[in-house]
């Protein structure tokens, strides 16, 4: 059995695009550099949040700027 699109550890054109759109935005609305650990922290955030099968934009944000206590 093939795994679910969602689960899958690739990720197609339009969703590189989309994740990258969200990523510059909670950079920019929250005023964290793009390089450094805590932009990192976040992208991996994004990636596992996106992967779990969240697809609301606003979700994603927020999920993804939790912390990972």
């Amino acid at each position: 059995m093939l795994p679910s699109r969602d689960r899958c550890s690739t990720f197609g054109p339009t969703e590189v695009d989309l994740l990258h759109n969200i990523f510059e935005q909670i950079l920019e609305e929250r005023g964290i550099e793009s390089s450094g650990e805590k932009a990192n922290e976040i992208a991996a955030r994004l990636i596992s949040v996106y992967q779990s099968g969240v697809r609301d934009v606003e979700m994603l944000k927020t999920l993804s700027m939790r912390s990972r206590n």
